[in-house]
């Protein structure tokens, strides 16, 4: 190649060189701010596109002039020199060298500041696995407070991630409310001024301290930030679960009275707000947890309006298809559940299943001037069904009606009366008094009596998670006879409790 040939080609890719920045300029233009006797620019396309979507650094969160150094200095290698670190944070965390670990988590967040996985993993590792490996629950604690003033600072960084938000709350209310060394980890918490600063001490529950950060996060979400990660059922429900678990707390720190009727109140008033939300479901549509009573309402309604419009039609088709069952389905039907062998619960199920008569076979049946109305009905109960059995598939994941019910019962003066004389019977037992803990028990005993029989609980009895709870009570009273060498008591003032809950409790055995 000649000497003038060459000196063409280059000039000849200078110019195509030219050509190509002019659309990376007219893409990546920066946006400048309007002076004092100038007019301020959009910039380009991707300028644009980042202030219309809230990509812009500024619109993220803060920013941090050393980490933007940083990324430049890696000349394009951002993400490798990222692994680099993790990898690193990972093996000074194997070798317990605690400072190189710190140094090195902060080296990778302020070269990936806006990667939420970074944020979000390092402080699980630092709240939960770091700080399990001291013996004393005070360093235990620190680097629990380490981990969250870690997230603290990623929510700076990323002022519009809600899930951020929900990792604060979350870590303050179950990681120091949940932890073997809760009651530790609670009183350091509401006497740590450098967490605190100027908040009164009674208001630094970490439950309380919790609830604040989940409701940032939902005032971020209703914003229209985007929720990720979690759904939209259980996001909302940390919030009034932490003012749930608040009152919950308050029987364990020896609070009762007006004070915890007054907390039990408000747990219900934000639970039902909850309840009035509209949450996405599985199958399409929004649904509201509080609406399943009214779909019921409508749907038994139904039953009777066809009832009256062909009286008799429904047992009728029952008894056809009762007539269809097996002989040993009849005798499973027809034996009480509570003498059902276990083939028996098998087959009388399926019974139950076959002989079920719906809506729509009901109208079908209907003639003459009212066979349309009857088949509108019978289309409107089963949307309203439907709508009932979509709302009780998302009432299951959060455990809806039992804490409605909780927060219910525990407002009442059995409740309160109970717990108070359940509390002070177990401070006596640990000061050995066994004559005051038998006395408190037995009072305690008497009014959760008084409680179950309340007609307005009338599910209370089986309920699963009472039932648990009240096994560990009588477990207890059974310890405190057992160290005054006295009987078991017959009657026994729960004894309908033991026959339902004794198999709930696997290591419980029923005094005799």
């Amino acid at each position: 190649m000649t000497f003038r040939a060459a000196f063409f080609r280059k000039i000849a890719l200078l110019v195509v060189i030219a050509i190509l920045l002019l659309p990376l300029f007219w893409l990546g233009q920066p946006s400048t701010s309007p002076a004092r006797g100038a007019r301020g620019s959009p910039g380009g396309i991707l300028a644009q596109l980042r202030d219309r979507f809230g990509l812009s650094e500024a619109e993220l969160g803060e920013i941090d002039p050393t980490s933007e150094a940083m990324r430049l200095t890696t000349l394009g290698l951002r993400g490798v020199a990222a692994n680099i670190l993790w990898t690193k944070a990972d093996i000074y965390k194997m070798k317990k060298d605690w400072t190189n670990l710190s140094a090195t988590l902060e080296q990778l967040v302020k070269l990936e500041p806006h990667f939420i996985s970074v944020w979000r993993f390092q402080a699980w590792n630092l709240s939960y696995n770091v700080s399990a490996e001291f013996d004393d629950y005070r360093k235990r604690y620190e680097w629990v407070i380490r981990g969250i003033e870690f997230l603290k600072r990623g929510v700076r960084y990323n002022e519009r991630e809600p899930k951020l938000l929900w990792d604060v709350g979350w870590f303050i209310a179950q990681k120091i409310g949940r932890a073997d060394e809760w009651k530790q980890f609670r009183r350091l918490f509401k006497q740590d001024d450098d967490f605190h600063g100027p908040r009164p001490i009674e208001e630094r529950d970490n439950w309380l301290v919790g609830k604040e950060w989940f409701a940032r996060g939902e005032e971020l979400v209703e914003q229209g930030a985007t929720l990720r990660g979690i759904s939209p059922l259980l996001f909302f429900s940390d919030r009034p679960m932490c003012q749930m678990n608040y009152s919950e707390f308050l029987a364990k720190d020896g609070i009762f009275g007006e004070r915890a009727k007054q907390s039990w109140q408000r747990a219900l008033e934000e639970w039902l707000q909850y309840g009035d939300r509209e949450f996405p479901t599985y199958e399409g549509g929004t649904v509201r947890l509080n609406d399943k009573e009214r779909f019921d309402q409508r749907a038994e309604e139904i039953w009777a309006e066809l009832d009256k419009l062909a009286p008799g039609l429904r047992k009728k088709i029952q008894d056809e298809k009762r007539s269809r069952l097996r002989p040993e389905e009849r005798l499973a039907l027809d034996t009480p559940p509570e003498a059902r062998t276990p083939d028996q619960q098998a087959l009388a199920f399926e019974a139950q299943r076959k002989v079920h008569v719906t809506h729509r076979e009901v109208a079908q049946r209907i003639t003459g001037r009212h066979r349309q109305q009857a088949l509108k009905l019978a289309e409107e109960a089963e949307k309203a069904l439907e709508m009932s059995s979509k709302i009780d598939q998302q009432r299951t994941i959060v455990n809806f009606e039992y804490w409605r019910m909780r927060a219910q019962f525990e407002q009442t003066p059995q409740a309160i009366e109970a717990r108070e004389y359940i509390y002070l019977g177990d401070e006596a037992f640990r000061a050995a008094d066994l004559t005051r803990a038998k006395q408190y028990y037995d009072l305690g005993l008497k009014k959760w009596r008084e409680l179950l029989d309340l007609p307005e609980f009338p599910q209370l009895k089986r309920d699963g998670n009472t039932g648990r709870e009240l096994i560990d009570v009588i477990r207890n009273y059974q310890r405190i006879l057992d160290a005054r060498d006295e009987p078991w008591p017959k009657p026994f003032i729960l004894q309908d409790i033991i026959d339902l809950h004794k198999d709930s409790v696997p290591d419980f055995k029923p005094p005799s």
